[in-house]
């Protein structure tokens, strides 16, 4: 889950430290980073800042005000977000992020990816992001699924290379599932889309697929945009190890474009657009209201239940 360590009281606080950590002399990389983080602070905790103005904290201090290893973690990614908006990355930001990360006793699976496009890897930084956020361990625990991706490379954590019957056959089964339902509108999701049936060859594996549930029950569009407001929706409702690291991730591909998607590429300046970060920083906020993990649920065991009646049970607020 997404910025929940942190009490209201202790937003300037954790403000100070995002702007110690991430202001190199005073001044920001991007124009954009202090845009961005004000509205995530403004919906998620009810505190208007002005991250132009505030007066910054060291290191020091954080490790005093901070003592909680998950409110330090939580800083982190913080952080980490921060320096997913710059492209390049500054050596000095990269270098202020690692040393409070190291003097806060704090050693994420963000700070790997951080690491990789730091250092303008982009090829390493898309490894680490598929292999360590949650669509990657799902991938992982496939029998077989190294030899895979030893096969076919990154496409691997995304695409079905060998057919499975058994998934394919659950998948096409929804196309009987009772009208109104949540699998009626995930196999019309399917359809309208003209994806390939999960499991046939070319079409999604269980992992990706596992994420389109998401998109219909948060009303998400299959776009770049539409792609980052499902990941801060799904990241922000879980503590699956790795949800997070999703919505860092295609901050790095999509408003960074510091590595690219194996499925649409990477593109930089979608999220900084005029409208986006508002409807991002929305997306985050319906995923903390909500009531449910929505990366811990076999969907297909709720397939037939009607869609509007789990987003009420399970607090999915209507989009704005």
């Amino acid at each position: 889950m997404f910025l929940v360590h942190t009490r209201p009281a202790e937003a300037p606080l954790l403000a100070a430290a995002i702007a110690g950590a991430c202001r190199i002399g005073h001044r920001w990389s991007t124009a954009f980073q202090p845009r961005f983080l004000a509205p995530i602070f403004q919906e998620l905790l009810g505190e208007t800042l002005d991250f132009e103005q505030l007066e910054a904290i060291d290191v020091e201090a954080a490790v005093d005000l901070f003592p909680q290893p998950q409110q330090r973690r939580e800083l982190v990614e913080l952080l980490v977000l921060a320096e997913m908006l710059v492209n390049p990355v500054p050596p000095e930001l990269e270098r202020s992020i690692e040393r409070w990360a190291a003097r806060l006793g704090v050693d994420d699976r963000s700070l790997v990816m951080a690491r990789d496009v730091a250092f303008n890897s982009r090829s390493q930084a898309q490894s680490d992001f598929y292999r360590l956020f949650w669509m990657g361990e799902e991938d992982r625990q496939a029998a077989g699924f190294e030899q895979l991706l030893e096969l076919h490379g990154p496409k691997a954590w995304t695409f079905t290379f060998e057919p499975d019957a058994a998934l394919a056959a659950r998948w096409r089964a929804l196309a009987s599932a009772p009208p109104g339902s949540l699998g009626a509108a995930v196999w019309r999701h399917y359809q309208n889309n003209r994806f390939t049936t999960p499991g046939e060859l070319g079409g999604a594996n269980a992992a990706l697929a596992h994420h389109d549930w998401l998109h219909v029950l948060g009303d998400y569009q299959v776009d770049v945009v539409g792609e980052v407001e499902n990941a801060a929706f799904g990241a922000a409702s879980s503590s699956v190890p790795g949800a997070n690291l999703w919505f860092l991730g295609v901050m790095a591909m999509y408003e960074g474009g510091l590595f690219d998607s194996v499925v649409a590429g990477g593109q930089q300046n979608c999220v900084s657009a005029p409208g986006v970060p508002e409807r991002v920083v929305a997306a985050l906020k319906r995923g903390r209201q909500c009531s449910r993990d929505l990366l811990a649920i076999d969907y297909f065991t709720v397939a037939d239940q009607p869609l509007k009646e789990l987003q009420e049970a399970w607090g999915i607020a209507p989009r704005r």
